[in-house]
């Protein structure tokens, strides 16, 4: 577990620096605001869905090491009500990209995958 928590907070150090960069072009270029909020918005969403299973992963794991622990699920549905939330801003305001909301929501568990290999590879050595 403890290698796990290191690439947890490692994606979420990539994160905030892809949410302040996305931040920044949002002030820096006001032409593409709507792409760059829903960005934003696609990017915190998916980083509050990605700490939220790790979170339950946790749960599960110690639930399935301590015998009679009480039954834990990975909570599915409050992942996807966060997601929903996100595509219905998305869609109600006008200023904010739908498309590159949904990229934001897939960007963080996507992150994942490079950003492991990274810190697997760094503790090897």
């Amino acid at each position: 577990m403890n290698d796990l928590s290191s690439i947890v907070n490692a994606v979420t150090r990539v994160t905030f620096f892809l949410l302040s960069g996305s931040l920044l072009a949002w002030v820096l270029l006001p032409e593409q605001r709507p792409l760059f909020l829903g960005l934003t918005i696609g990017l915190a969403a998916g980083l509050f869905n990605f700490r939220y299973l790790y979170i339950k992963i946790h749960q599960v794991s110690e639930s399935a090491a301590t015998p009679g622990g009480k039954r834990v699920n990975f909570g599915f549905l409050s992942r996807m009500c966060i997601s929903l939330l996100a595509i219905m801003l998305a869609v109600r305001f006008d200023q904010v990209s739908m498309s590159f909301t949904v990229i934001g929501l897939f960007l963080v568990q996507v992150l994942a995958i490079p950003v492991s290999i990274f810190v697997n590879s760094r503790t090897r050595n």
